[in-house]
Formats: structure tokens, C-alpha cells, sequence
């Protein structure tokens, strides 16, 4: 292959769409359970259901390893099954996040952030009342990404696209009880009215007691079966 001045060789295009869209069926797999965790990813098997050839399913797949969402084990890929004190931290961590970017939406948000943010709210209760587990997770992020934005924080936005994978991981758990459901919601409305007063002290608490209220769900059930169990096998 020739190179130009730089020494570089042509880049070739990749077939990125495709990639995408696959990328986004398997983390939507595995976020609602359809992959559960733990369970080996064989990829004829994928290919053959996906119509897809390996090399790009195994794209999908090292994109969603890095992700966190995928783990090698001595057998092949798994699909990454956290333990308790991974998932212990991924919630602390989030909720530092959503203080932080509470505060900051107090303090740089203006009236259309506020009205962008009621209506993502709107979106998640819509999911919420359809009982739609997938819908649900994508209104959620949505709702994080409006507060992200409001909060006038781009590297808030980077660091909840990494945690919200892993998130996925575990926010099926709350999701799925009607009555966390519920009280979600009422936490959620209660946060945007503090957002809404500019109280930036009340909306960082509000945020904080959201997530420790969705971790102390997530847990209480929680399969403390080590991260790699293919491993003992």
C-alpha cells in the first residue's frame, strides 16, 4: 500500500452504521436481559440470528468489551455480571456526578433547559406508564443528558456515557418494581422543581437521595456471584 509525505497510509472507511446499530441491538440485549449476565456470547450463534459477519460483530464486541458491558473470560466473551462492590461504587460515583451537575444546572441553566428538562421528565413517565423496559433506560439517559447540558458540563457528558452502560447493568433492577417506578418519578419532580428555584444545595441532595433510593433497590437483590464466574468454572 503506498503512502503519501506523512508516511501514512490511506485510512479505509469502515462500515460504521451497521456497526452502530449493532452495537446499540446488543447493549439494548443486554441491558433489558434478553443477554443476561453471565451468559457466553458465541459468535456464530450471534451471527447467524444478527445476519451479520464476524468481523463486524466482533467490532460490536470489543466496542461493548471497552464499555464495560462485555468481559473475556478463559472460555470466550461473557456478558459482564458485576458484583456487589463494583456495583456499590458505580453508584457512589454516579451520584457524586448528578450532585455535581445539579449544582452547575442551578447555577448556568436557563429557562429553555429547564422546559427541555420537564419534557425529558414527561418522556421517562410515558415509558414508565407504558411499561416499557428499553424505552424506559433510553428515556432515562435522555433525562441525564438534558441535565448534563443544562449544567453547561461537557465532561459530565463523557463520564455519564461510560457509567451509563454499566448502569444499564443494574437500573433494570429498580425499573422493574412498579413501586420504585413510582417513587422515581416523584424524586425526579421534586429534583426538577429545586432546579427550577435555582437551589442548588437542595437539588445536589435531591439528586443524591434519587440515586442511593434506585441502588438501595438494585442491591437488596443483587447476585453476588464473582464478576467472571466462567473462571471457577
Amino acid at each position: 500500500m503506498t503512502t503519501g509525505p506523512l508516511g501514512i497510509a490511506p485510512l479505509v472507511q469502515e462500515s460504521a452504521p451497521l456497526r452502530r446499530r449493532l452495537v446499540a441491538a446488543l447493549r439494548r440485549s443486554i441491558e433489558t436481559g434478553a443477554l443476561a449476565a453471565g451468559e457466553r456470547l458465541i459468535e456464530k450463534d450471534l451471527c447467524a440470528e444478527l445476519a451479520v459477519s464476524r468481523t463486524v460483530l466482533r467490532e460490536a464486541l470489543r466496542e461493548l468489551e471497552s464499555e464495560g458491558l462485555v468481559s473475556a473470560g478463559a472460555r470466550g466473551l461473557f456478558v459482564t455480571r458485576l458484583d456487589r462492590a463494583e456495583a456499590e461504587n458505580l453508584y457512589a460515583v454516579r451520584a457524586a456526578l448528578e450532585a455535581l451537575m445539579a449544582r452547575q444546572f442551578c447555577e448556568r441553566a436557563d429557562a429553555d433547559d429547564v422546559v427541555s428538562l420537564r419534557a425529558a421528565s414527561a418522556d421517562l413517565a410515558r415509558a414508565y406508564g407504558d411499561d416499557d423496559l428499553a424505552a424506559a433506560l433510553e428515556a432515562k439517559r435522555a433525562f441525564y443528558r438534558r441535565l448534563a447540558l443544562g449544567a453547561r458540563n461537557e465532561l459530565s457528558l463523557e463520564l455519564l456515557a461510560r457509567l451509563d452502560s454499566r448502569a444499564g447493568l443494574l437500573r433494570r433492577r429498580s425499573l422493574a418494581d412498579p413501586r420504585r417506578r413510582a417513587a422515581s418519578l416523584a424524586e425526579i419532580a421534586a429534583l426538577i422543581d429545586a432546579l427550577e428555584r435555582r437551589d442548588g444545595a437542595a437539588a445536589a441532595e435531591l439528586a443524591e437521595r434519587h440515586v442511593a433510593a434506585a441502588a438501595a433497590v438494585a442491591l437488596t437483590s443483587f447476585d453476588v456471584t464473582p464478576s467472571h464466574p466462567e473462571l471457577t468454572q
